[in-house]
């Protein structure tokens, strides 16, 4: 060691103004800083889901719409009501990239005059609107969508053209454009109007992301420097951890934007999880340096000392902190894994940065540098500690037994749920309107269920369109959270009461008849309104949209399952359930799997490195109870308190394993070097005033790094924030009590 610090010595300016000017080189490509959010961020290009779900948006234009709702306490057939619907009805449609708007004044409501049928807009501003409230309030193909039904609450439904609802761009721009008209009307009207729909998710994951892009990264920089200048109380000691924490992330993000990666919901994280990170190796040497000058040592000396006692601590915890987030490289989910990749490089760029450039500043210290002990806290003279782990040492393992068994019970709670509205918090724009369209109208969520006939104009034959009848009556009565279906079978069937009332059933019992029927509406329909995304053009293939309420994505799968054994067992036909809402449930199996794996291999390769370290098989149990035992009691908590398993949660898991255990690692280090030069109870003693304050600190940022993330809009952060600060705070506590106890009872 003294070897490389002489080298370091003798080149420390050189190698001072080579990194800085390297990351500076690099920080040039930060200029092509971009953000995405649109859902095929979320899966990969070869995913069945995806190549489904683009068959489906080429068949039918897509699930692609904006949802405006208003609500009347004096009803919506009103002048000035109608009056809103009917203008901001033409101002949607003026909006590029909008293919069609629906609402009450464009629907197309089929009557007949004589021996005429009549299809004609529902609404035009000059007509009784007490005879026009009377049928709306009664038709079946538009109550519980465009009118609740107290006639109080309406919506007007902006359809984007399937390839303006893939492109982001387009999605804001859209999004945008909406809200400044509804401000503009809202002024007018005095009514407050809501959003939502599947591109004002898309539109809202990139706006968000750009949020807190903006607010966390400079956030997370302030917190670290505040309570760097607490701890230390001197410039140097803000300056050493800060070079790594600036130098990793802005290295790390400059890698991703060279390699072609946008910034998303995950990836804008990027420099608070370094930040959070980088700090830790940076905080031990600095603190470890600081003990051998306080000692009485030169200022180089004191820095071999340092480094000779932690090189191998600080290299094993960097690589198991980065195995943490390299498991997560392995997801399907393309966030997740762009996230893990990135973050395991920063790991190490964080170790080879603590290792050269925070020597060489120190180096350029005078020999007598004069240096401050820690403030905040300071355990380097703590006495006692150990004897008194030792005297309660049954009593601390009881009280953490009976309160793991008590966690352990909260897990049968537990659930994972994908669903892309939670991912928001209740005060963002397409959370809010969600909620107050399932409140007032129908069902905020969308699925569409692709019925196949099997044969070329199959969907026009009587039997197929029956077997439609049927299945919503069952559906229905199964799921009570379906509010609303809609389908080219409701046409029909208004097509057969219209022109012959005085028939004994529903639809015709004529193919020929569905055929002529469906001739005679398409021809009385204004431009736009055809029916290309009810029925494909091979008249095969028919699309049946459902509302349902909000629930969890456990629910959605039984629903999506139970359509698809209904007409597999049921009928001679086949369902396909598709749509952005359906496919990320589809994606709640991938954040399971992303959970499962990513704790199964680092808590393999985590306890392969233990035993590589420690080469002490029957400890084993004992280096990683401190840091399983932490996750399974957070998860027991979120069981208790209703907390779902999302993609934040299913992230933090091997996050925190990866990063608790370096402060096993510390321990363990200092224990066994301790133990074999001083009795139990003095080595308890010394791991504390060795490294108690590193730990205690390490953990402290750590935890205010992460917390950060809890202000976001995005649940996923949120809930992360919580999981990640609560386990890292218990791992500590696991670590300076429940460890020191077992190893009183079991190995002394």
């Amino acid at each position: 060691m003294q070897k490389y610090i002489d080298f370091l010595d003798r080149f420390k300016y050189i190698i001072i103004v080579g990194i800085t000017l390297l990351v500076a080189l690099l920080s040039l490509s930060l200029k092509n800083l971009a953000y995405e959010g649109s859902y095929k961020i979320w899966f990969d290009k070869d995913s069945h889901i995806m190549k489904n779900y683009e068959a489906f948006r080429s068949r039918f234009s897509g699930d692609d719409s904006f949802i405006v709702a208003f609500k009347d306490e004096r009803g919506i057939f009103t002048p000035k009501a109608v009056d809103t619907i009917l203008r901001l009805t033409k101002e949607f449609k003026k909006i590029e990239g909008v293919r069609k708007v629906d609402s009450l004044s464009n629907y197309q409501y089929i009557s007949s005059e004589d021996d005429d049928i009549i299809v004609e807009d529902f609404l035009y501003g000059d007509e009784d609107l007490r005879e026009k409230k009377k049928i709306a309030l009664s038709d079946n193909l538009i109550l519980n969508q465009l009118i609740s039904k107290d006639g109080k609450t309406t919506m007007i439904a902006l359809s984007l053209s399937e390839k303006s609802g893939s492109d982001e761009a387009v999605n804001i721009a859209v999004f945008k454009k909406i809200q400044t008209l509804l401000k503009n009307a809202s002024i007018k009207s005095g009514y407050r109007f809501y959003i939502t729909g599947v591109p004002a998710v898309t539109a809202s994951l990139v706006t968000i992301s750009q949020k807190d892009a903006m607010m966390l990264m400079p956030l997370a920089v302030v917190v670290v420097i505040l309570f760097l200048f607490l701890i230390f109380r001197s410039f140097l000691g803000v300056l050493i951890p800060s070079v790594v924490v600036v130098f990793t992330f802005l290295t790390v993000l400059s890698i991703q934007m060279l390699l072609g990666y946008k910034l998303n919901n995950f990836t804008v994280n990027i420099p608070s999880f370094i930040t959070a990170i980088a700090i830790a190796d940076a905080m031990h040497l600095y603190l470890a340096w600081i003990y051998y000058k306080l000692k009485g040592t030169n200022t180089k000396e004191a820095l071999t000392q340092a480094l000779s006692s932690n090189f191998i601590p600080m290299a094993l915890t960097s690589f198991t902190t980065a195995v943490g987030f390299a498991t997560l490289g392995i997801s399907v989910i393309e966030p997740i894994s762009t996230l893990g990749i990135a973050i395991t490089t920063g790991a190490v760029l964080a170790f080879v940065l603590s290792i050269t450039i925070v020597p060489a500043i120190i180096l350029t210290l005078s020999a007598e540098y004069k240096v401050k002990a820690v403030k905040i806290i300071n355990l380097a003279h703590i006495e006692g500690y150990g004897a008194f782990i030792k005297r309660h040492a049954k009593k601390i393992v009881l009280l953490f037994g009976v309160t793991m068994a008590f966690a352990i019970y909260g897990l049968i709670e537990l659930k994972v749920d994908s669903n892309s509205i939670k991912y928001f918090t209740k005060d963002t724009v397409v959370r809010s309107g969600a909620d107050f369209v399932e409140k007032n109208l129908t069902g905020s969520m969308t699925y569409e269920i692709i019925l196949d006939s099997g044969v070329k104009e199959g969907a026009k034959e009587p039997r197929f369109l029956e077997s439609i009848v049927s299945f919503e009556g069952k559906f229905k009565e199964h799921f009570h959270n379906i509010r609303f279906t809609t389908s080219l079978k409701d046409i029909v069937q208004r097509m057969q009461k219209v022109v012959n009332p005085n028939a004994k059933s529903e639809l015709p019992k004529d193919k020929n008849l569905v055929a002529q029927y469906l001739l005679l509406y398409s021809m009385s329909l204004p431009q736009g309104m055809e029916l290309n995304d009810k029925i494909d053009t091979q008249e095969r293939y028919l699309r049946l949209t459902i509302n349902s309420d909000i629930v969890d994505t456990s629910k959605d799968l039984e629903m999506i399952a139970w359509i698809q054994n209904y007409f597999k067992t049921k009928t001679p036909y086949s369902a396909d359930v598709q749509g952005q809402r359906a496919i990320f449930a589809y994606m709640q199996s991938s954040v399971t799997d992303t959970l499962i794996l990513s704790i199964s291999m680092t808590l393999a390769i985590v306890a392969l490195t233990m035993l590589l370290i420690f080469r002490n098989l029957k400890m084993l149990w004992l280096f990683l109870l401190p840091n399983i035992a932490p996750i399974i009691f957070v998860g027991g908590v979120m069981g208790y308190l209703g907390i779902n398993v999302d993609i934040g949660v299913a992230i933090s898991a091997a996050v925190i394993l990866g990063i608790a255990v370096d402060d096993t690692i510390h321990f363990f280090s200092k224990y066994f070097e301790s133990i074999k030069v001083r009795g139990f109870e003095q080595s308890i003693d010394y791991i504390i005033s060795h490294s108690g304050n590193a730990m205690i600190l390490t953990t402290l940022i750590l935890s205010f790094t992460f917390a950060i993330f809890g202000v976001s809009s995005f649940v996923p952060n949120v809930n992360f924030a919580i999981v990640t600060v609560s386990a890292l705070n218990i791992a500590l506590l696991f670590d300076l009590v429940l460890l020191p106890a077992l190893l009183s009872l079991f190995y002394i």
